[in-house]
């Protein structure tokens, strides 16, 4: 499996945070010299009749403050979700946060859009923090869980040993998905606002490159196959507030379009908890970061989340084995695109396997993947389309379809799908003929780059027929071998 890297290092978020202020997409006369006098407007909370109370008042911002780019407080989610539009046109580091309002019934909320450099020069400066990022649905974000328990009917409880439990069932269930290899003790960020009576504490997954999920909403899949994990062989048992249920340490209702998730420093309206970072955290290691880095690094939207690799999630909520370059510059490049694919002789030949099951099949979509340091391709991954054979049920699938990697290091190729049942489960490795592993290294030899590939798009349908003419034997030899697959 491929694997994309571009993110800055999740420890070094703070220094290497680009200055928003310079990723703008355009500074014109007027952003220099300021707007035309005009009457002056009232504020979203002066229109409201709302007083925003002290602790969360706004001083007058300075010029390096402005500089960072706008912070306004809006009463209405939908009011500052659609400045939050707006606003991340011009600045890409554009965020959301709501905090509780001091003095309201019911928990009331109003929202703040700025840009994270502005957000935490206002937000250090207040006396009380009750803040949460609102995680917008559709951006990317970081995994992340919110673990609690209630201790009063939890009472023998052994913490470390349920904590080590859920970080390796974790650990275990992100290789088998989606291939990531991680070190929970080193890659998870841990905040603790934990009492007497309940443990709570945030962990905010740094996966290798800085890959993201496409949305919070993308996570739900995988962490009710995470909870069925946790709870069928459990080290320690977790039972709910009244006691009449077992569960599972993390809360898989935080999961929600648009959720508020509770920021580093900050308590609850009412509460005295305040999360900081866990003591039994060793994301750091010896290090002793500050409080600007923890924020960066708590964030489950991360700064500059536009340029980072993004896991590829089918609407079923299953991992394809590449990552998108929607949101990515990543270091191991990839390109895709459907119909032929730069490789038109291998494209035959997957087809030709593929009419066994499907007279009517044909390629889809197909991705490359390059190698690390831009020297010829790794692999290219196929997604036919009116062929649903999978190897592991013997038989097609009804919905779910399936994807073909074809390895061009090892010459060989093998078959994945979509389907739950199937999940992490792939055919043999089947090896290439030589003669076609032949044409892809002579291709790779001209052009050794994702980019220099595109050269070799459009082809001619003569060379590849008679590219297999001349290949007959070898290509009558293969088949009567792949056909005794079947019949053994």
């Amino acid at each position: 499996m491929s694997r994309c890297s571009n993110a800055s290092d999740s420890n070094n978020s703070e220094a290497k945070c680009d200055d928003s202020f310079n990723d703008s997409i355009h500074l014109n006369d007027l952003w220099f010299y300021g707007p035309p006098k005009k009457r002056q407007t009232l504020s979203p909370h002066d229109s409201q009749g709302d007083v925003v109370p002290p602790s969360v008042r706004c001083k007058r911002a300075s010029l390096v403050e402005k500089s960072f780019g706008e912070l306004e407080t809006f009463p209405k989610q939908r009011l500052a979700l659609a400045k939050f539009e707006e606003h991340a046109k011009v600045f890409k580091n554009t965020r959301l946060f709501s905090f509780e309002m001091p003095g309201h019934a019911g928990g009331e909320r109003r929202y703040v859009v700025s840009t994270l450099e502005r957000f935490w020069l206002w937000y250090i400066s207040l006396s009380e923090r009750h803040v949460y990022e609102l995680i917008v649905d559709s951006m990317p974000c970081r995994l992340y869980f919110d673990l609690e328990y209630c201790k009063e009917t939890n009472p023998d409880i052994d913490h470390e040993v349920a904590y080590r439990f859920f970080m390796t069932t974790v650990q275990d269930l992100l290789k088998k998905e989606f291939g990531l290899e991680v070190d929970p003790y080193k890659d998870f960020l841990v905040l603790d606002s934990s009492t007497e009576s309940k443990f709570s504490a945030h962990v905010i997954c740094h996966l290798p490159g800085g890959v993201l999920f496409p949305s919070n909403t993308s996570m739900r899949p995988f962490c009710a196959r995470l909870a069925d994990k946790l709870l069928e062989n459990p080290t320690v048992r977790i039972w709910n507030t009244d006691a009449t249920k077992e569960t599972v340490l993390f809360d898989s209702a935080v999961y929600s379009k648009n959720r508020n998730f509770r920021l580093f420093l900050s308590s609850k309206l009412g509460k005295n908890a305040v999360l900081k970072l866990a003591t039994y955290c060793s994301f750091y290691g010896v290090k002793k970061p500050s409080d600007q880095q923890i924020f960066y690094d708590s964030l489950c939207i991360p700064a500059n989340a536009h340029k980072s690799s993004v896991l590829e999630i089918s609407e079923d909520g299953q991992c394809e084995p590449t990552f998108t370059k929607e949101y990515a510059i990543p270091l191991v490049s990839s390109e895709n695109g459907s119909g032929r694919s730069p490789y038109p002789q291998l494209d035959e030949f997957m087809i030709m396997i593929w009419r066994k099951w499907s007279p009517a099949v044909f390629i889809r979509q197909w991705k490359l993947i390059s190698n690390p340091d831009g020297e010829g391709v790794k692999s290219i991954t196929y997604y036919p389309a009116n062929c649903r054979y999978c190897f592991n049920i013997g038989r097609q699938h009804k919905s779910n379809g399936t994807f073909w990697t074809v390895n061009f290091e090892r010459n060989e190729f093998y078959q994945k799908c979509f389907d739950p049942e199937c999940r992490g489960v792939s055919s043999n490795l089947f090896p290439l003929p030589s003669f076609i592993a032949s044409s892809l290294h002579k291709k790779d030899d001209k052009s050794t780059t994702l980019e220099a590939d595109k050269s070799v798009i459009p082809f001619e349908e003569d060379d590849v027929e008679s590219f297999f003419d001349e290949s007959y034997t070898e290509l009558n030899e293969f088949f009567s071998q792949w056909d005794n697959i079947f019949e053994q």
